[in-house]
């Protein structure tokens, strides 16, 4: 049986009670189907092997063709490639939702006078840390 890379996962530490949106997820399916067909793959057949509706597959098509990490071809052998095996599951992420942020005072807008002094944010920074890295080791190629 093919070992998962999220089978380092096995911390509590990272049964956290986050969710990503739709739009990870469905993105992160179709990636990997796009990934693991041998021929270019049409959103119609992903769609018929995920279940997730080819109108959304085209808009979540069309945001990771305009970041470089598909390439889509028209015509009677049409369909989508993946340009990088090596993308990663934080770029992904990145990409649609602008990074993890366990806490506002992550986003580099915030600002608060406990800032400096503030015990909490250093745990929530090395949180962010930790996940990004954990993130960053998860790649398409992977699946």
């Amino acid at each position: 049986m093919k070992k998962s890379p999220f089978d380092k996962i096995s911390s509590p530490m990272y049964d956290l009670p986050m969710k990503f949106p739709t739009k990870v997820r469905y993105s992160l399916r179709l990636l990997i189907e796009i990934k693991n067909s041998n021929k270019p793959i049409t959103l119609r057949e992903v769609s018929e092997k995920t279940h997730i509706s080819e109108n959304y597959l085209k808009q979540l098509a069309a945001k990771l063709e305009k970041e470089k990490v598909i390439k889509g071809k028209k015509g009677p052998n049409g369909g989508y490639t993946i340009l990088n095996p090596d993308f990663t599951l934080k770029e992904l992420i990145d990409i649609f939702t602008g990074g993890v942020k366990l806490a506002p005072c992550m986003d580099d807008d915030y600002r608060c006078e406990l800032m400096d002094i503030c015990k909490a944010r250093d745990i929530w920074s090395q949180l962010n840390k930790d996940i990004d890295k954990l993130f960053l080791s998860v790649k398409l190629k992977d699946f």
